[in-house]
């Protein structure tokens, strides 16, 4: 196996892990303090367009850790929508704009979808910042599963740049400083209200 190859699996390894510790958390802990209901929806029709992305390139790496995302990001609006935070007509708005995208993307080439993911992602973490400067209450959010999300967006960062594919290099000057600012906040939230840094998943 190429290191490239190898490189590709760590990406789809490191993407799958990043998202579930704050499943575990939201179910175990019935959950969604300091999480976006609009940011969930929004990343989800980022990832959707990854996962098409993925796909039309031939890139397993990309659609396999899209496709696991959407579960488990599913799994986190379940529970708001149980717990009102959300309705289904909601959902329902987000769902059009994903066939809008993908019904103006797909006719023309992939590099229209990557760059539309690429804008849908990047804009999808305003919301979660912004939400997480004014929260107060930051419990709901899993300080281990930001951090491997750093990790991970550094990861497909350096497999960008092995692909000589600047669709998946540019995205991670926009998003990492913003997943940087959410887990510092997370951090002192927790140092400022006596709650274990790496509780994360308990």
């Amino acid at each position: 196996m190429r290191f490239q190859d190898a490189w590709g699996v760590w990406c789809t390894v490191s993407n799958i892990a990043f998202v579930w510790p704050q499943v575990w958390r939201t179910v175990r802990h019935d959950t969604t303090h300091g999480i976006s209901p609009f940011a969930t929806l929004h990343g989800m029709v980022g990832a959707a367009l990854w996962f098409t992305y993925g796909l039309q390139e031939a890139i397993p790496a990309m659609w396999v850790s899209n496709a696991s995302f959407l579960m488990a990001q599913s799994i986190m609006g379940a529970v708001m929508l149980r717990q009102g935070r959300m309705d289904r007509l909601f959902v329902l708005r987000f769902v059009t704009a994903f066939v809008i995208l993908l019904s103006v993307g797909l006719p023309v080439s992939p590099a229209v979808i990557g760059w539309m993911a690429t804008v849908v992602s990047a804009s999808s973490m305003v919301p979660t910042v912004a939400h997480v400067a004014r929260e107060k209450n930051l419990h709901g959010i899993s300080v281990l599963s930001w951090g491997i999300t750093i990790a991970s967006a550094a990861s497909w960062m350096a497999y960008g740049f092995m692909l000589d594919d600047p669709i998946m290099v540019n995205i991670n000057y926009v998003t990492i400083p913003m997943m940087c600012f959410v887990i510092t906040r997370a951090v002192r939230w927790r140092l400022s209200n006596g709650v274990p840094i790496l509780r994360a998943a308990a």
